[in-house]
């Protein structure tokens, strides 16, 4: 339970965290969603962030004592990737300071 909980919990930080920490756009005084500005390759990159830690969840069953390997295998791997895609795009903005 407790995981599944986690995994909602990443799924939620990743559709709102940008929406506070980022710019708003205004473009004929509406605003532009957030969903609607990401690309096919960062949906699908939010899809399987959804659907890995669920696979491996069922497959590992850390509610059976395997919780360690669960956090190495299901949650790290997404963790490490979307930390990569932060960096990266930081830099890819040019290092503006805010």
């Amino acid at each position: 339970m407790n995981e599944i909980l986690v995994i909602i919990a990443i799924a939620l930080a990743i559709f709102i965290l940008p929406k506070l920490t980022g710019k708003r756009i205004e473009k004929s005084g509406q605003q532009a969603g957030i969903i609607s500005k990401m690309t096919g390759w960062v949906r699908l990159a939010v899809m399987a962030s959804i659907l890995w830690p669920a696979v491996m969840a069922f497959s590992l069953r850390p509610w059976n004592g395997n919780q360690p390997m669960f956090f190495y295998v299901g949650i790290g791997p997404v963790a490490l990737l979307w930390g990569i895609f932060w960096v990266l795009s930081g830099f890819r903005k040019g290092g503006r300071r805010h």
